[in-house]
């Protein structure tokens, strides 16, 4: 026969019991989701730092790409110039005679 107090007993030790395993998943979730944070984290960092060497080195190359155009334009203006000084020094030297 049960006796009330054996009755109290057994109901607290469910009530423990139930307590620990819900304290047991708490604890897992918890651990879950600092473990999945954490690594969100770090990809976000790696996905920036790799966004940022890719926006850099597609900088670098558009300032390479404009200083080589720039320098090629230099020297084709350069030579249009010395082809008009040299026909403007003909059309004198012809006109000098």
């Amino acid at each position: 026969m049960t006796t009330p107090t054996n009755q109290v007993e057994e109901q607290v030790r469910k009530q423990v019991a139930e307590a620990q395993e819900l304290m047991s998943k708490s604890v897992r979730a918890w651990s879950e989701l600092m473990v999945t944070s954490t690594d969100m984290a770090y990809d976000t960092v790696l996905k920036s730092w790799n966004y940022n060497r890719s926006m850099r080195s597609s900088a670098e190359q558009a300032i390479e790409d404009a200083v080589t155009t720039q320098s090629r334009l230099a020297r084709e203006m350069t030579q249009a110039w010395q082809g008009y000084v040299e026909s403007a020094q003909t059309i004198f030297s012809k006109n000098g005679k």
